[in-house]
């Protein structure tokens, strides 16, 4: 695994990776990153030595996480496609109408593996593998606080071409493993999906 070294701004609006998105969207929250498979942008390493390891540690190993789990949606309808933001707000609604809690609840604490096959939420101490999607259903991957001083990574799967889709949040420890979290799994993608990477 490697860590960001380049601190994020929180400040509303402050996203370097998809400008589209800096004006809209839910008011209390501020993207610090993302990684779309349909733009193909995403986080990339601070240095060459950080994406050389982070590469090594793709094909050779996995990357775990210790996160909560904040929610599990499914059957959501994609028609409007509006990307980061519209994750944001499928979230936000869903604690509106308290369908999923504003804060995870203490034993709702997860690991959270993400390896070159795709991710799989475990048990904390156990074998026990609570779900997991393969690497191609992975369509975007967004980190964000959500106006709670909390970190959060939202997670959007789903079948190539289809309408319907799902969500996985996670609350994180810290802003800096949020971010290590959308940083490795778009670099698993893209490592696995170049040809041209060895």
């Amino acid at each position: 695994m490697f860590r960001n070294k380049k601190k994020k701004s929180k400040k509303e609006g402050d996203n370097s990776l998809s400008s589209k998105n800096s004006s809209s969207g839910k008011a209390s929250s501020s993207s610090s990153g993302q990684w779309s498979r349909s733009s193909g942008t995403g986080f990339e390493p601070s240095s060459e030595s950080q994406r050389s390891s982070g590469v090594s540690a793709v094909l050779g190993g996995v990357a775990e996480f210790k996160v909560k789990l904040l929610a599990v949606l499914d059957n959501l309808e994609d028609l409007d496609n509006q990307g980061a933001i519209g994750m944001i707000n499928t979230i936000d609604l869903n604690q509106q109408y308290r369908r999923i809690p504003f804060i995870a609840k203490d034993d709702s604490q997860v690991i959270l593996v993400l390896f070159k096959y795709g991710i799989k939420v475990m048990e904390v101490n156990s074998p026990v593998v609570l779900y997991r999607h393969p690497l191609y259903s992975i369509q975007r991957v967004v980190c964000y606080d959500d106006g709670l001083g909390k970190q959060v990574v939202a997670i959007k799967v789903g079948q190539p071409r289809k309408t319907k889709y799902g969500l996985l949040a996670f609350q994180c420890n810290s802003q800096d493993q949020a971010t290590e979290i959308c940083r490795t799994l778009a670099t698993i993608i893209e490592v696995i999906t170049t040809p041209d990477r060895s």
